[in-house]
C-alpha cells in the first residue's frame, strides 16, 4: 500500500526530542535511510516528555509513499513505545 496523506502518532518512551519524519518508496532493508536523504515529511520540533504520545501530520502535497522512516537528527538513539500510521481518510 502506497501512503498519500497520512498521519502518525508516536508513543515516546524517553530521549526522543526533535525526532525527523521522512517518506521512502525503496524499502530501508535494501536500502538503508541517510538522514535527510529522503523526502522530508516533518519533524517533531523540540523536547518530548517521556511517556507522552505526539502526532506528525505530513503535507498534503507529498506524491504516494510506501515506507516511513523515522530518525534522531543527532547520532544519538530513538527510544519509542509505538509507532502508528494512520492514512487520512482511512480510520
Amino acid at each position: 500500500m502506497y501512503l498519500t496523506r497520512f498521519l502518525l502518532f508516536v508513543v515516546v518512551a524517553y530521549r526522543s526530542d526533535n525526532f525527523v519524519v521522512g517518506l521512502m518508496n525503496v524499502s530501508p532493508v535494501t536500502a538503508e535511510p541517510t538522514l535527510r536523504d529522503y523526502t522530508m515529511c516533518g519533524q517533531y520540533p523540540g523536547a518530548v516528555p517521556a511517556g507522552a504520545t505526539v502526532s506528525v501530520q505530513c503535507p498534503n502535497n507529498l506524491p504516494p509513499y510506501r515506507y516511513v522512516i523515522i530518525q534522531m537528527p543527532t547520532h544519538d538513539y530513538l527510544n519509542v513505545c509505538e509507532i502508528e500510521v494512520f492514512v487520512l481518510g482511512m480510520y
